[in-house]
């Protein structure tokens, strides 16, 4: 039964609305003036708000106003009933977010009729965006060419990983991870196209499926591109999953039926053992070694990953961190900025704030690596504090520039977010800077979003910010589940995306299509990160994202030239 709130302050009207709708089974809450009426659609779920426009002590306009604001009433769908049919007040109530409004006076069946559509609207919005949700969803956990688990199945306590590890005993204490790329791949899209390359995978992923049947417990998954990584069950030695390895070379050896052709192709298989390597992590980088091992001997083989020198890659990462103190104790690091263009336009919008690193001896160091090397050595926090005063400062100077009104955006760990003062720290550094909150975006890791312990607190945060002027954009967002109950309760702008999630492949752009459709109907805008060419900013555009942040970073300066 459909709940409705009626705000009325003619007596007669609202008794009689209420009588009416109660008789077309529907569950009604009546409310005097706009005060009364605020308070009750705070305390209860209502589906749908009708209300006056004149009353006393607070009018429709102010209810709505307050309703539109607060995020737990924010998309209430919302009917003035008004006997002001002025243009201009009408105008100004839809505005502030009314969906429709009904001139008195009115027949019953006149109110049936605009509540019926309304409601049926507001179904049929929440039937496309769980469609929408629910595609986006199997895109999270399944590839969609060839409609094999992604990544994600092999993490977890549930994934594919440890399932075999808890099957493992005395005897069978082995669990082999098998990393099978295609040898020279590339050479099919180029002669035969992406469309039959396309083909050819689909039916080599048939064939491990097939294959997979045959040994319980296994698992498949296409992490990228030709790469596929199974996870066998738990076997007595290596030279078992060795076995395994080269039968599966075999099954690929068969010739492949492509647009009435005949097509030959070999893989290379890398494999690595638990507990030998005792994460999915390590795991994955020993078999991605003994497998591009492979491809330098000439493919059509597998390879068992050895162990080099031991204490080699620790020590040197050991020594990573230790520069990267010193890095910083020395003032080396540096903030350079990636550009976000608004396709529409081609106009710079905003600019995202990244450490910049030039090891003396190792040379630039990546994004990921810093952040991570930053983690390891306790200066996350540190460093991100810097990050956003240096970004503000430089946000004043950009002010009479050619890119006065484009943002400065800085990303917060989850650590930052979650700090009760992180609003004054965020205030100060505007202030020590000399600029107003709006020439700033915070971005907000999807991760933190999904492991806040109180979205309530969160969304109250967020909305705090919007207030003030300040952007927020949730980021990373695709790369793991994100529940969309959690984005429909907060006041975010933009929905960031990493590029690599567009173009993995030529079957990822479904998943670019869901995501950019969630987050339209969520009204966000969406921006695709680490774009790198002009092709991809053309796919991008025609996908309808909305905004691109590319991959390189720049100085400050070079940013001003252009």
């Amino acid at each position: 039964m459909k709940k409705i709130l009626v705000i009325e302050d003619t007596a007669e009207i609202r008794d009689n609305v209420q009588e009416f709708l109660e008789a077309k089974d529907f569950q009604v809450m009546v409310a005097k003036n706009g005060r009364i009426g605020l308070e009750l659609a705070r305390q209860n779920k209502f589906d749908l708000v009708l209300c006056d426009i004149m009353m006393p002590e607070m009018d429709g306009y102010g209810v709505i106003a307050q309703l539109r604001q607060d995020p737990a009433t924010a998309d209430l769908p919302f009917i003035f009933l008004t006997a002001k049919c002025d243009r201009v007040d009408l105008r100004l109530g839809m505005n502030l977010g009314a969906d429709d409004y009904i001139t008195k006076p009115f027949t019953p069946y006149e109110l049936l009729e605009a509540i019926t559509a309304r409601l049926n609207r507001v179904a049929q919005q929440n039937q496309k965006l769980k469609s929408v949700v629910e595609r986006v969803e199997h895109l999270e956990h399944y590839d969609a060419l060839t409609n094999l688990p992604n990544p994600s199945a092999l993490q977890g306590d549930e994934g594919y990983l440890a399932r075999s590890i808890v099957k493992t005993d005395r005897s069978k204490r082995l669990v082999p991870f098998l990393l099978l790329g295609l040898d020279r791949f590339t050479r099919i899209n180029d002669t035969l196209g992406y469309s039959n390359g396309n083909l050819v995978l689909q039916q080599l992923a048939q064939r491990l499926i097939l294959f997979g049947k045959r040994i319980e417990g296994s698992g498949i998954v296409r992490v990228s591109g030709d790469e596929f990584a199974i996870v066998l069950p738990p076997i007595a030695d290596q030279d078992s999953g060795v076995g395994i390895a080269q039968d599966i070379l075999k099954i690929i050896a068969q010739p492949f039926d492509i647009d009435n052709k005949s097509i030959l192709l070999t893989a290379s298989i890398g494999i690595s053992f638990y507990p030998s390597a005792p994460t999915l992590e390590e795991l994955q980088k020993q078999a991605s070694i003994a497998m591009n091992s492979a491809k330098r001997e000439g493919g059509n083989r597998c390879v068992v990953y050895s162990r080099p020198i031991f204490g080699h890659e620790f020590s040197r990462d050991l020594q990573l961190g230790a520069d990267f103190h010193s890095a910083w104790e020395q003032k080396e690091l540096q903030v350079f900025y990636q550009p976000r263009v608004d396709l529409r336009n081609k106009k710079i919008v905003a600019l995202g704030a990244v450490v910049h690193w030039k090891h003396p001896v190792r040379g630039l160091i990546s994004l990921e690596k810093t952040a991570a090397v930053a983690e390891e050595t306790g200066l996350t926090v540190t460093i991100n504090e810097w990050v956003l005063r240096v970004a503000c400062q430089q946000a004043k100077l950009w002010r009479h520039s050619r890119i006065s009104s484009a943002r400065v955006a800085v990303t917060l760990s989850e650590q930052m977010f979650t700090d009760n003062d992180i609003e004054l720290t965020i205030l100060q550094a505007c202030q020590d800077a000399g600029i107003e909150p709006r020439f700033l975006e915070v971005e907000i890791p999807a991760d933190t979003i999904v492991n806040s312990s109180n979205i309530n607190a969160t969304a109250l945060k967020l909305m705090t910010w919007h207030k003030l002027g300040i952007q927020t954009t949730i980021s990373n967002f695709g790369l793991k589940h994100t529940s969309l109950d959690y984005l429909d309760k907060l006041r975010l702008n933009n929905l960031k995306i990493e590029a690599n999630l567009a173009f993995a492949n030529l079957q990822s752009v479904p998943i670019l299509n869901a995501i950019v459709q969630m987050g339209h109907r969520l009204k966000l805008k969406v921006v695709a990160d680490g774009v790198q060419t002009d092709v991809e900013a053309a796919i991008l555009r025609k996908q309808k994202c909305d905004e691109i942040q590319q991959k390189e970073a720049f100085p400050a300066h070079k940013i001003e030239r252009g």
